[in-house]
């Protein structure tokens, strides 16, 4: 990925600026998350902070953790950068956002306050970045840089819940999964989850355990030696998730498994809470209607989900964002780029696709990357909207100086709808975020917007209603 393999060359790339020196900072917030900060010698209080997002990561956070690929440049180009590790692995929308507050807190106090807040993420850390952009902590934030985000939020989650409750009827006795606790026996018990994955694109890594999927698929053997049953299968699971490469697919069976039973099952996250409906689906195959699984989702389970992890494009009207895709991406699909330009207004957004010839995920050149973070500086800074013609001409300078390309951007790309892409659901049956439940109120002091929800060990929900700035803001038990 982009994200994670480029920073040396950015380095070497702006060698050749000005050097800047800058402080160092690291360590641990109350709640627990890992923070890196580096801030410029001459960055003074009232200037840009620059908040890097990570993407998904299995592993359990550590110490140290990346700064993100352009650090160097944005340095050198005046900005202090920081970054969370999260106090949560896998999908990390749970905690992510105070876990940047609490960042923010202390980079105040190392540092001073900033001016202005710019997320930068991609992946997951892409849809971290976007929603950032909504919560009034953050404010002001004049741009986001956001690549290949997960920006359906819950509904990127349906890809998965599709795929693992089909594998269950295509692979019914050539190779079942293991079976977690009722009332959600698609989900592995988290015992059951293996404790050394970190990476779910690893392949090799992944066929280690998922060994039923080879037994169904064949999919780690040699095309040649795959029985006729074991490409059915594969064919008909691939093509159930529009899937075109193979280690896509494996990939793709790593978050149908793994990541998606530690959602579910870890007690910082759904503690148990199914949040998926299956209800109405049709799969276009009568086999697959009549036998897969048609499960119902717990209302404050969905709600919860839906409201940590959606992006409603609530941000000001004088934000700017910048996301880019890569056109042929299996994981997180150009079709979230659909989503996003339903959810920001044209004027405030410049979606962007580079044409590839084989599917990676957040595969970006160097030069495409510095493109997009060049031309949302300039945008920000009081420049026209840049288009995505811009983008390739800023990408093509790179190149000049030295910037490993291609440079692929390319306005003619047909972004599919999402519901196209992933079968749509029923309309949800999760609370109205502004319903009133009965129950005893409690007093609380915590500022934020909206609503927010905790699920308690017991499974009641403690729900609390927000205004900004808090005022005695209350919430109740339900």
């Amino acid at each position: 990925m982009w994200l994670n393999r480029l920073g040396v060359g950015v380095a070497a790339l702006f060698a050749m600026m000005s050097a800047h020196a800058e402080r160092d900072f690291s360590g641990q917030t109350p709640s627990g998350a890992y923070y890196s900060i580096a801030v410029p010698d001459n960055w003074k209080a009232g200037q840009v902070l620059v908040m890097y997002q990570h993407g998904l990561d299995f592993s359990d956070p550590g110490p140290n953790p990346s700064l993100g690929p352009l650090k160097s440049l944005q340095i050198s180009e005046g900005y202090a950068v920081a970054a969370s590790s999260y106090r949560q692995r896998s999908w990390a929308l749970f905690s992510a956002p105070d876990d940047n507050a609490e960042l923010l807190t202390v980079f105040k106090q190392l540092v001073g306050a900033p001016g202005a807040i710019v997320p930068f993420g991609a992946s997951l850390g892409g849809l971290i970045s976007l929603k950032m952009a909504e919560d009034s902590r953050f404010a002001p934030v004049p741009g986001v840089y956001s690549a290949c985000p997960p920006a359906a939020g819950t509904r990127a989650w349906d890809e998965a819940i599709d795929l693992r409750l089909a594998y269950d009827v295509i692979c019914k006795g050539a190779g079942d999964l293991p079976t977690g606790e009722q009332p959600t026996p698609w989900a592995y018990n988290l015992d059951d989850i293996p404790t050394d994955l970190s990476d779910l694109e690893d392949k090799a890594q992944l066929l280690q355990t998922l060994i039923p999927l080879n037994q169904c698929t064949g999919v780690n053997l040699p095309s040649e030696i795959r029985n006729g049953a074991m490409k059915r299968r594969l064919a008909q699971l691939m093509a159930l998730g529009h899937i075109t490469d193979e280690d896509f697919f494996v990939t793709n069976m790593g978050y149908a498994t793994y990541a998606l039973s530690d959602l579910v099952r870890a007690p910082d996250k759904l503690n148990d809470l199914n949040p998926f409906s299956t209800i109405g689906v049709d799969y276009n195959d009568d086999t697959l209607n009549a036998n897969i699984a048609r499960i119902s989702p717990e209302p404050f389970g969905q709600l919860y989900f839906k409201w940590s992890s959606d992006f409603r494009g609530r941000v000001s009207p004088l934000t700017k964002v910048i996301s880019i895709q890569t056109s042929e991406d299996q994981l997180v699909i150009p079709a979230n780029q659909d989503v996003l330009r339903h959810a920001l207004p044209s004027s405030q957004l410049t979606s962007a696709l580079v044409n590839e010839s084989s599917p990676t995920h957040c595969g970006f050149t160097l030069a495409e990357g510095v493109a997009g973070w060049e031309a949302l500086r300039a945008w920000v800074g009081g420049a026209p909207q840049p288009q995505v013609s811009d983008l390739q001409n800023t990408c093509n300078a790179a190149v000049a100086q030295g910037a490993a390309g291609p440079c692929r951007y390319d306005a003619s790309i047909t972004v599919p709808s999402f519901d196209s892409q992933v079968r749509p659901r029923q309309a949800s049956t999760a609370p109205a975020v502004d319903e009133h439940y009965s129950g005893q109120w409690y007093d609380n002091t915590r500022a934020g917007e909206g609503i927010a929800l905790e699920i308690l060990p017991n499974k009641k929900a403690l729900v609390y209603f927000f205004t900004y700035p808090p005022a005695g803001t209350a919430g109740k038990e339900t």
